[in-house]
Parts: C-alpha cells; sequence; structure tokens
C-alpha cells in the first residue's frame, strides 16, 4: 500500500482494514474477495470517483486475495484517478496495452495467486450490491466457472461494523456539520419560505463548513406533508403552526452523519408537543440501554418497553426497529432491532431514531447518533434536540 495525494486517511489505516478482511476471509473460508461497489472500494482501498452514479460506468473493482495481494482494476482513463485517491500499488487496466477485458482485469490477480478456481466472495448479500450490469456479471461469473461463487455480506460487515478512532472522529465531524448547519437553516427560516429553500439553505451549509458531499435531504412540513417518509422537498411554502421535519446529513471524510431535527414557525399543539416529547425520551432510553457486551437487541427491547407502557402505545407502528449502523453507508449493518444477532462491541456506531406518527400530529421524535464505548456510549450529535420554535 502507497500514500497518495488525495488519499483520506493515513495508509495505516488501510493497512488496518485491509487486516480485517483477511482475518474474516480466513475465518470464513474464502480464497479471495471481488469488491465492485463505491462503498466497499472505498473503505477498502480510498479510491473514489465522481462516476459512480452512472449507470453505465462501474469506476473500478477491488480484488483481494487471502495472501493479503490486493489489486484495483479500472478503465485506462481511471488509472490516474485510481493512483491519485487509492492507497492501491497494483492498478490493472482494460483496453490498449492493458487487459483485453475489464473481467480479465479483474480476474489476473485471481490466476497469478492461484485462486481462480478457489472460493470467491461477492457482494451477494443483505446491505450490499455489486456494481456491475448483468453482462458484465454474467462474463464474470462465466471466467470464474470453476470458482465456488459465495456471498461475502457476512464477512464485509464483520470487518466494517467496529470502527477505528480514525473512523469514528470523521462520523463525529460529520455530525458536528449536521447539527450546525439544520440550526443555521432553521434560524433563517421564515412563514412562506418553500422547502426547498430551506433545504438549498441547509446543503449550502454543510458544504461551506467542510463536507465533501451530502444526502439529499427527507424534508417535509404540513399535514398533507407529515405521511410522506422520506420524501424529497417540494416547493410547498411553510406556514406558521406546521411541524418542519429535516432528517439525514453530511458526509465528511467519506463518513456519514444521519440525523432528525424539527421545529415549527409558532407553536405546536399541545398533542403534538406531547407525543414529540415521548419519542424523543423514547430516543434517550436506547440511548440508556447501550451497554458494551449486550445484544444489540437489547437497545430496541427497552425503546419498545419504554413506548408499551408510554400513553401512546396504541398509536405506536414502528415496534422491533430503531435505527440502523452508520458508516461510509448511511445505513449499515447491525441494525438495532430485536432480531439483531451479536453483541454490542466499543467503536460500533449507530443512528438511532424511535419516533410516533400519528395522522395530522407528524412524525415527531428525533434522531441521534451515538458511538458505543469501553462503559456505555458517548453522543455524537449533541444539542438543538427539542421540538424548536421559531
Amino acid at each position: 500500500m502507497k500514500a497518495s495525494p488525495l488519499l483520506l486517511f493515513p495508509v495505516s489505516e488501510y493497512q488496518r482494514r485491509l487486516n480485517k478482511i483477511l482475518a474474516v476471509m480466513e475465518r470464513a473460508g474464502f480464497d479471495a474477495v471481488i469488491l465492485t461497489s463505491d462503498e466497499n472500494t472505498f473503505y477498502l482501498s480510498g479510491f473514489r470517483s465522481i462516476v459512480w452514479d452512472s449507470k453505465v460506468s462501474t469506476p473500478g473493482a477491488v480484488v483481494v486475495t487471502k495472501d493479503g495481494a490486493v489489486a484495483l482494476a479500472t478503465s485506462q482513463g481511471g488509472a490516474p484517478t485510481a493512483g491519485a485517491t487509492s492507497c492501491v500499488e497494483d492498478i490493472r487496466t482494460y483496453g490498449k496495452d492493458g487487459y483485453p477485458t475489464y473481467v480479465k482485469a479483474i480476474t489476473s490477480l485471481l490466476e497469478e495467486r492461484g485462486v481462480k478456481n478457489g472460493r470467491i466472495g461477492f457482494e451477494l448479500g443483505t446491505g450490499h450490491k455489486m456494481h456491475l450490469n448483468y453482462t458484465m456479471t454474467q462474463e464474470l461469473f462465466s471466467e470464474l466457472h470453476g470458482a465456488e461463487i459465495a456471498d461475502a455480506a457476512a464477512i464485509l460487515w464483520e470487518a466494517r461494523s467496529v470502527k477505528s478512532p480514525l473512523e469514528v472522529e470523521a462520523i463525529a465531524k460529520a455530525c458536528e456539520i449536521n447539527v450546525a448547519c439544520i440550526r443555521k437553516g432553521f434560524s433563517e427560516l421564515r412563514e412562506g419560505m418553500t422547502e426547498m429553500e430551506l433545504y438549498g439553505n441547509i446543503m449550502g451549509e454543510y458544504l461551506k463548513n467542510g463536507a465533501d458531499n451530502t444526502l439529499p435531504l427527507g424534508l417535509r412540513a404540513g399535514a398533507d406533508r407529515y405521511s410522506q417518509s422520506n420524501c424529497p422537498p417540494s416547493y410547498r411554502p411553510i406556514m406558521r403552526g406546521e411541524v418542519i421535519l429535516v432528517d439525514g446529513g453530511p458526509i465528511y471524510h467519506g463518513y456519514y452523519s444521519d440525523i432528525i431535527r424539527e421545529a415549527v414557525i409558532g407553536e405546536p399543539t399541545t398533542r403534538q408537543q406531547d407525543i414529540f416529547d415521548v419519542a424523543r425520551e423514547a430516543c434517550y432510553v436506547g440511548i440508556e440501554a447501550v451497554r458494551p457486551g449486550e445484544p444489540i437487541s437489547s437497545v430496541c427491547r427497552a425503546v419498545d418497553d419504554f413506548f408499551d407502557k408510554s400513553r401512546f402505545a396504541e398509536i405506536n407502528m414502528y415496534r422491533n426497529w430503531c435505527g440502523h449502523s452508520i458508516g461510509v453507508g448511511v445505513h449499515e449493518y447491525p441494525m438495532l432491532d430485536t432480531s439483531a444477532d451479536g453483541l454490542l462491541e466499543p467503536g460500533m456506531v449507530f443512528a438511532i431514531e424511535p419516533y410516533i406518527f400519528e395522522d395530522g400530529s407528524g412524525s415527531l421524535g428525533i434522531e441521534q447518533n451515538f458511538v458505543v464505548t469501553e462503559s456505555g456510549c458517548r453522543i455524537l450529535s449533541p444539542g438543538y434536540d427539542e421540538l424548536i420554535r421559531l
């Protein structure tokens, strides 16, 4: 591995990640893994490209063999970007003066290392998607006709679920930007401003305050919009008395923050305030339940038990799930749900978001990001967590 001019973390951090991948590969009996998604190639190598959103291009694929060899396959045009953004020294291209096809460039390392007919892991399972079209996928599997094609989702989540101090630091910075910029956006909100205007103000603040990029925010206000979960902002004016929900956040050094904050121009109804207060308390009940060594599912059970005993138990429709892990993906595993396997470990980072929806009142509550510590957890997105009156 090598230092590169646009690498976001020290080479030692990527070596640590490679060592984690190799360890879980060995336990699971993998001879190699082939990674084609933006999240996994970035996590392991630092590789970045602006065309990951393209439906006609796969910017790069990272191949790792059980003996620790790593290669990055890309086009000849993509090689300079791969060299500048990633720590991989072995960059293989296809086309003129390279391998005849992309697939040949991807599989060449397997052939050289004698594992082409071994057990090869791919991003096939829950939470992962290969960034290859059907034709290239079939061509790749045909090239590996003698291999055992296996799902590598479990080992990838095992490697990615516990964050290093540098990863936690990046998420904490994203959270710091997120809280400050939503606060700024709300402070400038006036009656009659559209959802899209508020959206633009917050997004602009993210970039001005150091974010690399940002999620498309969920942002909505008013009774006609309350039920439209994960809906983008509209050109609808925001009026007095309407609860405004902002959900999502910026990306810093490739790592996400994902929080919910809510405000109202004027005063909420007593019902809205009461529901919000209970949902907010449920969030902190879940956070208080976090203890290393305890089942991950215990956090959600604590939230469900609290809601079941509350005066809004009859309208709590979101039992058995209250959040998700975050990292280089906004939704990672393990989930904060009652079916989660495994134990809480220091370094795991979660977004916890218990809320209550009632037609006419809204989706009410907050979302916080936290990291599990040796003694409990640390909230990474503190502050500005009331139902804000503007």
